[in-house]
């Protein structure tokens, strides 16, 4: 059993922003670190997720200002979460179920943000399983 807690230890950083910030701030973190969605906090806890989507469905395509319109008024704030010990099948349902691409991962002894998992780390992780049993056959 792969735990999610392993594959988000694998990521480099998680990119956070406040929610006071601009979208195009957000956009330009995201952007930067190559992530398609940013974890959004407020007092050290996560209040949201800003992603690709916010961006093009609650700013560009209501033809907001994104030097003007902050994070907090456009980020998604209902949010599956899922804990550390959680399989990465389990966590592969949710995301099908909720039509989600981006499931932020909370410690599980006191709640905080240890990740964000996304479809991409999921899709690599199958892959890297598959050629394991590939090899694994031809030995």
């Amino acid at each position: 059993m792969t735990s999610v807690r392993i594959l988000v230890g694998k990521q480099k950083r998680v990119v956070f922003v406040d929610q006071e910030v601009s979208v195009r701030d957000a956009a330009k973190a995201m952007a930067q670190s190559n992530v398609g969605c940013t974890a959004v906090m407020e007092g050290g806890r996560l209040a949201g997720l800003f992603t690709e989507r916010d961006v093009l469905k609650r700013v560009l395509l209501q033809d907001l200002d994104v030097d003007a319109v902050l994070v907090r008024d456009v980020m998604t704030t209902e949010i599956i979460t899922t804990k550390g010990d959680t399989d990465i099948r389990l966590a592969r349902i949710l995301m099908r179920e909720h039509h989600i691409r981006h499931l932020p991962v909370l410690d599980d002894s006191d709640g905080s943000l240890i990740g964000v998992l996304s479809i991409r780390d999921l899709v690599l992780e199958e892959i890297a399983e598959v050629q394991k049993y590939l090899h694994l056959e031809e030995s």
